[in-house]
């Protein structure tokens, strides 16, 4: 007997963790900046164990402002160029400052130029411990220089002390010079409140938040198979808003060998449950994964993650 087709409504927001895939693109994740005491700034990194295309080196950047695309590489000189197994870098910047970095992964097919802030390019800066410069020293008082106390007229003797040093000139009251220092003005309460409230108030264009995407092949029930299973994956999880429990839903359904068609449309689910669950950078990560089947799509939702990525 034919299970009923039942007509799927929904609506959502959703959740994360991690999943690794059998392959994955060949991007990196920076999971640690540190200067260090010798004046070296170390970068630790990782990539998925399996990609496509195969990873045959690692180029670093390296720059005084963070990188937010590709093209901003594109006339820089890599500062290093190491081996496909490497996972960290020691940098030694000669000067003070704050420094950006990208970690690129060089394929089988070239440079995998991809740059994706907060993931494979730092959005904070890093200064390496140097030492500043010392100061020189100040010039020795020179003795023909001093006042001849004999020589001053009675008011110019009120403006040094016994040594014949300058004194200290005080910085004068305005109040007295203009003659009202009579009192302070305060501000009103309201005045204070508003002043408060101005303060406080952070201008920041809001970025849309997008609303949710299901394909045609999900929203009714089908006779059987993988899309049986994805279909009843996303109704005890996605649908109803249990969104953490929607991402344990997803993996354990992706854990599985599933046809092509229902594992990408189950991967970029599991994206749009990091995208709403705040998780950007493994929004993107699942959104790679899928952005040959659905390159439009991924598109878009990889920019709305960008932009949120940098507010949040």
């Amino acid at each position: 007997m034919k299970k009923p087709k039942f007509f799927l409504i929904f609506a959502l927001s959703l959740s994360a963790t991690g999943l690794a895939f059998a392959q994955a693109r060949p991007v990196a994740n920076i999971t640690d900046v540190q200067a260090g005491r010798d004046k070296t700034i170390k970068i630790t990194w990782e990539f998925p164990k399996k990609t496509d295309p195969k990873i045959e080196g690692i180029k670093i950047y390296r720059g005084s402002r963070p990188y937010s695309s590709s093209e901003e590489i594109d006339g820089d000189l890599p500062i290093a160029e190491l081996g496909a197994d490497q996972s960290s870098y020691a940098d030694s910047p000669k000067a003070n400052g704050s420094y950006f970095y990208a970690v690129v992964a060089v394929t089988q097919k070239g440079l995998y130029k991809i740059i994706i802030p907060g993931m494979n390019a730092t959005t904070s800066g890093a200064r390496p411990k140097i030492a500043a410069p010392a100061q020189e020293e100040a010039p020795k008082e020179n003795a023909a220089s001093k006042v001849d106390p004999s020589k001053l007229t009675e008011s110019q003797k009120e403006l040094y002390y016994a040594d014949s040093k300058m004194r200290n000139a005080p910085l004068p009251n305005p109040g007295v010079l203009l003659g009202f220092d009579g009192g302070r003005t305060k501000m009103s309460g309201k005045a204070q409140a508003s002043a408060k409230e101005l303060g406080s108030k952070k201008e920041r264009t809001p970025v849309p938040i997008k609303a949710p995407y299901f394909f045609e092949e999900d929203m009714f029930s089908p006779d059987g198979g993988d899309e049986y299973i994805l279909f009843e994956t996303l109704r005890a999880g996605l649908a109803p808003k249990k969104y953490a429990k929607s991402v344990e839903l997803l993996q354990d359904f992706l854990s599985v060998h599933r046809n092509e068609e229902t594992t990408n449309r189950a991967q970029f689910y599991l994206g749009q449950s990091y995208y709403f669950c705040k998780d950007y950078k493994n929004a993107i990560r699942h959104f790679l994964e899928v952005q040959d089947a659905f390159p439009e799509l991924s598109k878009q939702w990889i920019d709305s993650s960008l932009d949120l990525l940098v507010i949040d």
